[in-house]
């Protein structure tokens, strides 16, 4: 069975080291990739003043750490280079409608899964999708303007009728 895992992109440092949330992504994307055949792995983030002001995208930094911990060069496919997460869903679909899966793994952080889920089905709206949920590893402080900001990005989606900018 064909399988994309579509990693959705977090921050990381000024020298390209990745954010704790970035890598909860990426454990849990190589826990996926190890424990199951004929995956590809789709990455995604580019560049912007709060997630990666490298030269490098932020794709760039989840592929090498990922093949650093095994997974083959052959089994990613090209970046989608965003810079949030309606862009993750409008430039990974192109990528994802032209591999045609079996099916399609998303994941996210789990306090970042509500508007993952609305977003996919406002732009992607891939049939055959599962959505895997990256546990946190971060403390209830760090986490706690995180949940409030997914709070709010997710009432806002709605007080605008699930209308995207």
């Amino acid at each position: 069975m064909k399988q994309i895992v579509l990693t959705l992109g977090a921050p990381n440092d000024e020298q390209g080291n990745l954010s704790p949330m970035a890598v909860d992504r990426l454990e849990c994307t190589l826990g996926l990739y190890l424990h199951n055949d004929d995956v590809k792995i789709l990455c995604t983030g580019g560049f912007g003043e709060s997630f990666n002001t490298t030269n490098h995208p932020h794709a760039y930094y989840s592929k090498r750490f990922l093949i650093e911990r095994g997974v083959k060069e052959s089994d990613f496919l090209e970046f989608a280079l965003t810079t949030n997460t309606v862009e993750d869903f409008r430039m990974s679909k192109p990528i994802i409608e032209r591999e045609r899966p079996d099916l399609l793994l998303i994941v996210t952080s789990d306090f970042h899964m509500e508007r993952v889920k609305l977003l996919h089905g406002l732009i992607l709206n891939y049939p055959h999708t599962v959505f895997i949920p990256a546990k946190s590893s971060l403390s209830g402080e760090e986490l706690a303007p995180l949940v409030l900001h997914e709070k709010f990005a997710v009432k806002s989606l709605r007080d605008r009728d699930f209308k995207l900018y």
